[in-house]
């Protein structure tokens, strides 16, 4: 009776037969004597009691008192725990798979290199919990709280983690592949490589996070916040990342295979010695970007804002640009052999000494543009409008040119051989030594008589303004004097 006794709480009675057991030190040797029982220790006052390496599987431990027991390297697979006192406890490398810890105080607990494979922490509070190495494994962690925990290491394989709470986080290494994060905010976390293959991570928010060195490949990520993360040798293979924010974001050495981009903003990122292979960036907002330094394969940025940004030297072979805002862009010298550059906009671009050979250039808007020095060799460019554009030394041979308007190019020293001219609006364009196909010969008397008529209208049009500036100072000097006159003083 005194046994009994010694384990109320409020009224609650474990079995004393069972704590009997625990008294006696032979808990282990009994279990395996009774493997199908179920120990009772319901209410059963533990607090403070070593219970390390004991054998607690399917124990009814509603309401017992734990409070600073030491629990490490017990079994307590499938453990009844709800409304128990776990304060001060420690659980390292204990084993909890498939217990409910819904809503308990974990805060500030030891549970290093414990498992908790199929474990459920809705709404429990794991504030500074040491977790490192833990594995939660498929656990569920809605709305858990795990301010200031450390995690490092641990294993989040397929667990669910909705609207749980992450400040001050330490995620480092983490394996979470296939885990569900839609929606969590991880703001500024520590996550270097971290593993979050095939995650379910849409609308995540990981602004600042550092992902150095994190996999993400399969990731689902539309639509996150990505902001001045840090992706540094990440790898982000047919990682799905569609409406995301990359913008100044840190994707030095990242490798970005078949990942699906679209509509994503990576303004300010930066891409120093990226991989870019396969990758579908239409619509995306890559304006000032500089994509000298990357290594890229086949890209699509089809209706991509790409305003100022710089391509030198970039080997960009049947590159998708197709309606495509190039303006103000710098692709100096590059290879866009085959690229299909239909409906793009690409007013006051420069495209000097750039290989431009069969590339599709149809209905493109070239305001301006600097495409000299280009070879521009079976090309077609019909439809297009490239008034006042520079193309002077331009290999062109075989261009289609139909119905494009080149009012006022330059096509100086330009090899327009077999091209397609018809219905081509050249009314003004510089050709002298223009190469022009046989059948055009006569254009270069229309067109030097355009020139000369041009010059005549711009000297006439500058002899007019120079009587109105005289016009204009006669009458200043006229007001001048009359003001200056006696009459015209005031009395």
């Amino acid at each position: 009776m005194a046994l009994a006794t010694r384990f109320r709480n409020n009224g609650g009675m474990a079995n004393a037969d069972h704590l009997a057991h625990l008294e006696a030190g032979d808990w282990n040797e009994w279990r395996a004597a009774h493997p199908t029982l179920a120990p009772d220790l319901i209410d059963a006052e533990l607090a403070h009691r070593d219970l390390s390496g004991l054998n607690l599987s399917k124990a009814h431990l509603r309401g017992a008192n734990l409070v600073g027991a030491i629990l490490n390297g017990a079994d307590l697979t499938y453990a009844q725990l709800e409304a128990t006192e776990l304060t001060g406890a420690s659980f390292a490398r204990a084993s909890l798979d498939r217990v409910h810890l819904d809503f308990l105080n974990l805060s500030g607990l030891d549970m290093s290199d414990a498992s908790f494979e199929g474990a459920s922490f809705r709404g429990a509070n794991l504030t500074r919990a040491n977790l490192t190495r833990a594995n939660l494994t498929r656990a569920q962690l809605e709305s858990a709280v795990f301010d200031e925990a450390d995690l490092t290491g641990a294993k989040l394989r397929g667990a669910s983690l909705r609207s749980a709470r992450f400040d001050h986080t330490i995620l480092r290494n983490i394996d979470a592949e296939g885990a569900i994060l839609e929606g969590v905010e991880l703001p500024g976390l520590d996550m270097e490589g971290a593993r979050l293959v095939n995650v379910q991570g849409d609308n995540v928010q990981m602004p600042g996070a550092n992902l150095t060195g994190a996999d993400l490949s399969g990731a689902a990520l539309r639509g996150a916040n990505l902001h001045g993360a840090i992706l540094a040798q990440a790898r982000l293979h047919d990682t799905q990342c569609e409406g995301a924010s990359l913008d100044h974001s840190d994707l030095e050495s990242a490798e970005l295979v078949r990942t699906n981009l679209a509509g994503a903003d990576l303004r300010g990122a930066s891409l120093l010695h990226a991989v870019l292979d396969s990758c579908i960036l239409a619509d995306a907002r890559l304006s000032e970007l500089d994509f000298r330094s990357p290594k890229m394969g086949r890209l699509s940025f089809a209706a991509a804002d790409l305003r100022k940004s710089v391509f030198t030297r970039c080997e960009l072979r049947n590159a998708d640009f197709r309606k495509a805002n190039l303006e103000q862009a710098d692709l100096r010298s590059a290879n866009l052999e085959g690229a299909n550059l239909r409906e793009a906009r690409v007013a006051d671009a420069t495209f000097r000494h750039a290989n431009l050979r069969q590339a599709d250039l149809t209905e493109i808007e070239a305001q301006g543009t600097d495409l000299s020095g280009t070879s521009l060799i079976l090309a077609r460019a019909s439809r297009s409008r490239m008034v006042g554009a520079d193309l002077r030394f331009a290999d062109a041979v075989g261009i289609d040119l139909e119905r494009t308007d080149l009012r006022w190019t330059d096509l100086r020293h330009a090899d327009l051989t077999k091209a397609n001219l018809n219905n081509t609006r050249l009314w003004g364009a510089r050709i002298r030594a223009t190469k022009l196909p046989a059948a055009m010969s006569y254009w270069k008397l229309i067109l030097s008589f355009s020139r000369v008529f041009h010059n005549f209208q711009k000297k006439a049009e500058h002899l007019r303004h120079a009587r109105e500036q005289r016009r204009i100072r006669e009458v200043a000097e006229l007001v001048r004097k009359r003001d200056a006159s006696p009459r015209h003083r005031p009395r």
